[in-house]
């Protein structure tokens, strides 16, 4: 998937509203930042974006009080689909009825008859939160927290760094850590993805929520329509000049 630096949405959001990006405050970093959170779960539910779409293969249904039933995957969002075959190796592969049923533990996809020979699960992958502020060295951060990093400078900044590529995203702490760079250990962050198609929306949906936030609701109006275009625009590029389209079911005759 090709992704965008969240750096890139949010010179593009602060140039459009009209604000100086080398004085940028950490106050509207955390309310740009806060617009682009909302903005980017939106779109992300928008549509079935080929982007977010995967597919993981499960070999054994499960069986309890002679239910059949395999557990969601823990990445999974929406459940598209589910098949008795790959999807994407054959066009015999027939699309499963299930139903969702959540327990105190977990959530499962229940099923009428058992498939000993495993299912496909077709699902829209969860939306990531933005929640981070700049990376600090002396802060203990713990897991699940997050920090914006750049890693063009190696540095926790706002503004680009003279002679470095501003390069900034949001990560994810996966160990409990201090002054470790999140860019170069893996072990201890995991980088928050931004698809790249969203970027154009995000950021002028921003002005809009900005605008909106300062009481000029016919501009956030009027920039509201221009992000839809954008929108409208990456799912035009999907579905016309790369002519992607839904699996179809193949129906048994015999």
């Amino acid at each position: 998937m090709r992704t965008i630096n969240f750096s890139q949405i949010l010179t593009d959001a602060i140039q459009l509203c009209g604000l100086d990006v080398n004085l940028i405050t950490t106050d509207t970093f955390k309310q740009f930042r806060d617009f682009a959170n909302i903005r980017l779960k939106f779109v992300w539910e928008y549509d079935a974006f080929p982007d977010l779409i995967r597919f993981e293969y499960i070999a054994t249904t499960l069986v309890e009080n002679d239910v059949n039933y395999v557990v969601k995957p823990a990445n999974a969002d929406i459940i598209l689909n589910v098949w008795n075959q790959n999807p994407n190796a054959t066009t015999r592969a027939i699309n499963i009825g299930f139903t969702l049923v959540s327990t105190d533990t977990e959530d499962r996809l229940v099923f009428q008859k058992e498939y000993g020979d495993g299912v496909w699960i077709e699902y829209r992958k969860k939306c990531p939160s933005l929640t981070g502020t700049i990376w600090n060295t002396t802060t203990q951060y713990n897991v699940g927290s997050q920090a914006y990093f750049d890693s063009g400078s190696n540095s926790g900044t706002l503004v680009s760094v003279d002679g470095k590529p501003y390069t900034a995203n949001f990560y994810e702490c996966l160990a409990l850590n201090t002054n470790t760079n999140p860019s170069s250990t893996p072990a201890n962050w995991r980088i928050i993805d931004i698809p790249y198609i969203f970027g154009p929306y995000i950021s002028r949906a921003i002005l809009a929520d900005y605008l909106r936030s300062e009481g000029q609701f016919d501009s956030a109006q009027i920039a509201e329509g221009e992000a839809k275009f954008f929108l409208d625009t990456e799912i035009d590029k999907i579905v016309r000049q790369q002519s992607q389209m839904r699996q179809y079911n193949y129906i048994k005759t015999y």
